[in-house]
């Protein structure tokens, strides 16, 4: 079994007034102390109790404040601008009367009871373990966002995990967001058309927000932007482990950390929203990609990225790659991003030492047509496997 921990979001059911004024004094008291905290030097900031500070909060709102800070994520901070209250596993109940689910916290007024709307029919079976008590509680934070407030409950679950035998290789771009196909055959691509089209419409809007000096709106723009992204992201991702999941098999992609900092890419690219690196999610669809597979019972596999859109699937010779085709020496054509994600799903790694490594490939490249260069991306586990050297 496999623990995963998920977030549900869960908006606040009719709140009259006098409760969203509460939850408002709540969040302005609870940045109030943090920033307090955070002018005390860290030393003496961890021996910092309940005891020791004057606060509207309840001890238990007070007391993961003053966690918060001397967290890893706390330290790193200067000053916040709002820090959401946060309720603790052990202080928070959720209940169920009729069809309508409530949640039970303390606030400065007291404990209080507030209904909440379930958005998704697919929270429901989540929120009946919960009720059930067969999943981990974690924190409660109350978040008010785009003139609504919510509830923001963490949750631990357990899932089955997969023993899958097989693998999936998902090549991400820019002209392609995401390219993915098992080791041989066909795959399914997700075109990145729409998403440049879409970036320069944004980059251009902005560009005349800035020039009159609208940054409110801008700010505004920047946002929307953001969630129109991490929409697409959240499609993709979905249709990834579907496909995944038709092949029973684990997904792998290319390891792209610091990948802006590593690529060459052109002035003229740079500056053009729908190329440029700086504007790759690549990170986001990974990080979504990863859970979704998690929750799936599936694991996603990191790989290393040098060669996997210059070798050939087939025979993996070096090739020649000309935007979206790529050609071998020995014959074969592929589509380039075809070709990187069957290379991606072949990889099997190695798992010898170094040194072993290092004399293979160069015992190997004495015997191939184009050197070193002309090895396969899986030769050590041909060469190292038993009866190879025969």
């Amino acid at each position: 079994m496999t623990k995963v921990t998920r977030t549900i979001k869960l908006k606040f059911h009719n709140l009259n007034r006098v409760k969203q004024q509460l939850f408002a004094e709540m969040t302005a008291e609870n940045t109030r102390l943090a920033n307090e905290l955070l002018a005390i030097p860290y030393v003496e900031r961890r021996e910092v109790t309940t005891a020791k500070v004057i606060t509207s909060l309840k001890s238990a709102l007070a007391n993961q404040t003053i966690r918060h800070t001397v967290s890893a994520t706390g330290r790193k901070v200067k000053h916040y601008k709002c820090l959401p209250p946060e309720i603790n596993k052990q202080n928070w109940k959720l209940e169920k009367r009729g069809d309508t689910y409530s949640l039970s916290f303390p606030t400065i007024a007291g404990d209080k009871r507030v209904p909440i709307v379930v958005a998704s029919s697919h929270w429901e079976p989540v929120l009946e373990q919960v009720l059930a008590g067969n999943v981990e509680k974690g924190s409660v934070k109350l978040i008010y966002h785009r003139q609504h407030w919510y509830a923001y409950m963490s949750v631990t679950v357990d899932v089955p995990e997969l023993q899958a035998q097989k693998r999936v290789g998902v090549d991400r771009g820019q002209n392609n967001i995401a390219v993915v196909a098992p080791t041989q055959g066909f795959g399914k691509f997700h075109s990145g058309k729409e998403v440049r089209h879409r970036r320069r419409y944004f980059q251009k809007r902005r560009q005349k927000l800035q020039s009159a000096k609208k940054f409110r709106a801008l700010k505004k723009w920047n946002k929307k932007e953001h969630r129109w992204m991490e929409a697409v992201n959240h499609t993709i991702s979905r249709r990834l482990v579907r496909f995944a999941q038709f092949h029973e098999a684990d997904v792998a992609i290319e390891d792209l950390k610091e990948c802006r900092d590593t690529m060459k890419q052109s002035k003229k690219n740079h500056s053009d929203a729908g190329q440029s690196r700086h504007s790759w999610s690549f990170s986001s669809l990974e990080q979504k990609l990863d859970y979704k597979l998690a929750l799936a019972g599936l694991k996603l596999v990191k790989v290393p990225a040098p060669y996997t859109s210059k070798s050939c699937s087939t025979c993996g010779t070096i090739g020649h790659r000309h935007k979206h085709d790529f050609n071998c020496p020995h014959g074969h054509y592929h589509n380039a991003d075809l070709n990187a994600s069957h290379n991606i799903a072949q990889w099997e790694g190695c798992s010898c030492s170094l040194e072993l490594q290092k004399d293979a490939a160069v015992m190997a490249s004495s015997a191939t047509e184009n050197g070193l260069l002309g090895t396969t991306l899986n030769l050590m586990n041909d060469l190292l496997r038993p009866g190879a050297s025969n």
